[in-house]
C-alpha cells in the first residue's frame, strides 16, 4: 500500500484503511519487533509492543506529508523507536531473578551473560545517541545502518536530495564518534 492509497482509503473509511494497513504490514511490524525483543521479551510483550506500534502509526501518521509513496520506512521507524523502548524497559525490569526460583537450573548456559549486559546496555546508550542528533539525522542514520536503504531512498522519506543526504550521514556519523567517545564507548 502507498502512501497516496492509504489517504484516498483513510479520506473513505478510517476503520477499513487502518484495518488494510495493518494487514499489509503486521508480518514487517512484527518481524522488526521481534528481532529486538527475543532477547529480554516473552511473545505477549512482542504483541503488545506490535499493537503500541500500530496505534502510534495511526495517532501520528501525517496524511498531508509527500513521501513519494513510501509508507513502509515510516512504519519501520516506528517500529524500530517502539522496540527500543520496549527493549530499555524490559531490560531494566529483568535484572533481578529469584533464586528461589525453581527455574534456576536452566540459567546455566553457554551464553556470557555479564557480556551480554554490557552489549544491551551498549546498544540502549547508542539509540540514545542516534537519537540525540536530531532529526533528520538520527533518521537517516537509522534508515541507513538498520534498514540499508541507500541515499535516494532515504532522501524520499526525509524530504532532501541524496546528496544531502550523504552529507549529513558523513556529519551525522562524525558527530555520533565524537559522542561515542565521549561516553568512552568503542565499536
Amino acid at each position: 500500500m502507498t502512501h497516496s492509497e492509504y489517504r484516498m482509503l483513510l479520506e473513505k473509511d478510517k476503520s477499513t484503511a487502518q484495518r488494510k494497513l495493518f494487514d499489509e504490514y503486521l508480518n514487517y511490524v512484527y518481524a522488526v519487533v521481534y528481532n529486538r525483543l527475543r532477547s529480554c521479551g516473552s511473545r505477549e510483550d512482542t504483541g503488545e509492543c506490535v499493537v503500541d506500534v500500530f496505534m502510534d502509526v495511526f495517532s501520528s501518521y501525517d496524511t498531508k506529508a509527500e513521501l513519494n509513496g513510501d509508507i513502509k520506512g515510516f512504519i519501520g521507524t516506528v517500529a524500530f523507536r517502539k522496540a527500543a523502548d520496549y527493549h530499555r524497559r524490559l531490560c531494566r525490569k529483568n535484572t533481578s531473578v529469584s533464586l528461589d526460583d525453581e527455574s534456576t537450573e536452566t540459567i546455566a548456559s553457554g551464553e556470557n551473560v555479564s557480556e551480554m549486559t554490557e552489549q544491551n546496555e551498549i546498544r540502549g546508550i547508542l539509540l540514545d545517541l542516534i537519537e540525540s542528533l536530531g532529526k533528520p539525522d538520527s533518521v537517516i542514520i537509522l534508515e541507513k545502518f538498520f534498514y540499508g536503504r541507500n541515499a535516494l531512498e532515504i532522501s524520499r522519506l526525509v524530504h532532501l536530495s541524496p546528496i544531502t543526504v550523504r552529507v549529513r550521514c558523513s556529519r551525522a556519523l562524525k558527530k555520533l564518534r565524537k559522542l561515542l567517545a565521549d561516553n568512552d564507548i568503542t565499536i
